[in-house]
């Protein structure tokens, strides 16, 4: 991560760089990169759990996400990364169209003492509390049941597909605004913290599932160099490997949609010049 941050302040203040084009329109063969931060909000969710002594599921879960309070955190270079963070880069393959590659560095636990139901089977040998067949019945949600959290995080990582419409600008171009379209997905990777019935870890970095999402939202340029954009971004995750003891056989899925707003600071940045360079004049 200190290396992805060196990166990106080597590209907002080399203005070498980026001071040999005048963007403009002209964003085709263009690269951006941005960081920012998130929240992010879910639908509740269906939680099953498979292992040797049980095999049961937890309906309609409500869940939260956790963000750091605002402080010092959020600009100290050793600790930026500890909030709900995105960094994204991505590349113009025409003046409008881009495509990029990013991670949304979401957080996602499961309230404590909600009023849930259970159906499923738990033998003696996970627990002697909650041995028994369940069919629907109501359960309170306590600590010695379940404590979850992908808090390290719920990370979407996601190739996306963006158009970028410009609408108007002003002080000779010096600031103009533009709206942003896009929608991608791929992989969820989650470091999940879980103990289910007592029993569980805080299990290493995974691919738990996959996701899909659309996003839009304004997106300010500043001397066609720098940019400040806000975006609403929702979709569904489906989580079906999500693991409880890292290489044990035990594991737990389930899909949740979510809905995610986030801010971001950005640059643009060319690694070769057009030969025609009377286009960008």
């Amino acid at each position: 991560m200190k290396h992805i941050i060196s990166i990106i302040i080597i590209l907002f203040f080399q203005q070498n760089v980026i001071a040999q084009f005048n963007l403009g329109s002209h964003r085709k063969n263009t690269f951006y990169l941005f960081w920012g931060y998130n929240r992010s909000y879910f639908s509740t969710t269906n939680l099953h759990f498979t292992g040797p002594n049980y095999d049961f599921t937890l309906y309609n879960l409500k869940a939260t996400d956790r963000p750091i309070p605002f402080g010092w955190v959020y600009f100290n270079p050793e600790t930026i990364s500890i909030p709900q963070y995105n960094i994204r880069l991505g590349y113009f393959i025409t003046d409008r169209i881009s495509l990029s590659l990013g991670m949304d560095h979401m957080k996602y636990v499961i309230t404590q003492n909600q009023a849930t139901t259970i159906s499923g089977v738990i033998t003696e040998e996970a627990s002697l509390k909650y041995a028994g067949n369940y069919l629907n019945q109501a359960i309170n949600l306590d600590a010695d049941l379940l404590i979850f959290e992908h808090t390290n995080g719920f990370n979407l990582t996601s190739f996306d597909l963006e158009y970028t419409q410009p609408l108007f600008s002003f002080l000779n171009k010096k600031i103009s605004l533009n709206w942003n379209f896009g929608f991608g997905g791929i992989w969820i990777i989650t470091k999940t913290d879980v103990k289910v019935m007592g029993d569980g870890l805080d299990n290493d970095f995974h691919i738990s599932g996959f996701t899909l999402a659309g996003k839009t939202g304004p997106k300010i340029d500043f001397w066609n160099r720098l940019f400040l954009a806000a975006e609403i971004k929702g979709g569904y995750a489906s989580l079906p490997w999500v693991l409880i003891k890292n290489d044990a056989p035990e594991i737990g899925d389930h899909n949740v949609n979510y809905l995610e707003w986030y801010i971001v600071f950005g640059t643009y940045f060319k690694l070769w010049k057009r030969k025609n360079s009377n286009h960008l004049k």
